[in-house]
């Protein structure tokens, strides 16, 4: 998403030694002369409305980067000072740039750094404790007995036994899928339609959006609001996207459709194919073929659902078969005995 830059307001900031509020660009308070505390927050003079700056000067530093504190007496200084306006002290070590690029507001939290833990007592250090020995073994425990549950029941729903069957009867259908080559109408972008395809019904939509500007794009943009420069002086800016709309329309062109199914079933085993008299504009798209054999076995019923047909042809009513059950009945295997 891009920023843009409306323009930049004063911040004003309150002395914690005082309270006296001050301009934000003062280095120091006015009233007793403390220097402004790190942790400073900076406040909007009216959070309704924008007094933008024309003071050329203060707008250079507020795009010149954050003030940095000095290590020695916290005076607050300039980005490209050297040493300390204060103390004189060297700046170019171990001084502290403020935090920028904040949102301010009332909803705003004051900044703080952040502070490394190393650096802590271990009884001031954030730190997560691990989990113990045994409590890790029982986690490991449980997630053995967990899997091992699931693995053995598996194992025992897979688990078959051979029995001997004789077929009763069989069923098969075999079925053929007919496209037709005609007029469909179909969507889509513009410039997407298929040349020689006539648009209608056209309607402009959002189609994409950019992060930076497209010819012919809608700039769309967020309310104006203030980020912390980390100088005293706010920039104010809005989140902005470009929204890209094109004409979204319906068009006639020629495809193949699904048109059909014909279908062939039987109670033998010698199945056929539909035969169907196609016209020119026609075509055979998929084909499927199921058959069915019924076995029992001592007064119990098995099923046998299959696709292939050289296994079909051999479950003539009354022949021998072993199948392969499982614990819910389902027929795994079978094989013709001889």
């Amino acid at each position: 998403m891009a920023r843009k830059i409306l323009g930049y307001v004063e911040l004003i900031w309150t002395c914690d030694s005082c309270g006296t509020k001050n301009p934000g660009a003062i280095k120091t308070c006015t009233a007793c002369g403390a220097p402004q505390a790190v942790n400073v927050r900076f406040e909007q003079v009216d959070a309704n409305t924008f007094n933008f700056i024309k003071d050329e000067a203060l707008i250079r530093m507020a795009q010149s980067g954050p003030d940095k504190h000095c290590p020695y007496c916290g005076t607050r200084n300039l980005a490209d000072s050297l040493v300390c306006r204060q103390c004189s002290a060297d700046l170019t070590v171990g001084a502290k740039s403020r935090p920028s690029g904040m949102a301010v507001g009332e909803d705003a939290q004051p900044t703080e750094y952040e502070i490394d833990d190393s650096t802590l007592p271990p009884e001031q250090a954030h730190a997560t404790k691990p989990l113990s020995r045994k409590v890790l073994l029982i986690l490991m425990l449980v997630i053995l007995i967990i899997c091992g549950y699931f693995a053995w029941n598996t194992i025992r729903a897979n688990r078959t036994k051979d029995i001997k069957a004789t077929v009763v009867s069989t069923a098969w259908e075999r079925t053929m899928a007919i496209e037709a080559y005609t007029t469909v109408t179909e969507s889509d972008w513009l410039s997407d339609i298929p040349s020689g395809a006539s648009a209608y019904n056209c309607s402009s939509q959002l189609r994409d959006t950019s992060d930076t500007y497209v010819p012919g794009s809608i700039e769309n943009c967020s309310e104006p609001y203030t980020v912390d420069t980390g100088t005293g002086i706010g920039e104010v800016v809005q989140d902005c996207v470009y929204e890209i709309y094109e004409d979204y329309c319906d068009y006639e062109t020629m495809a193949w459709v699904m048109a059909d199914t014909v279908t062939t079933q039987g109670t033998d085993v010698y199945a056929t194919w539909p035969d169907p008299n196609l016209t020119q504009s026609q075509r055979i798209s998929g084909r499927s073929e199921s058959y069915t054999i019924y076995f029992d076995a001592n007064g119990q019923s098995y099923i046998l659902r299959t696709s292939d047909y050289e296994v079909f042809q051999q479950a003539t009513p009354g022949s021998t078969w072993k199948l392969a059950v499982n614990k819910q009945g389902d027929v795994r295997k079978a094989e013709p005995q001889n």
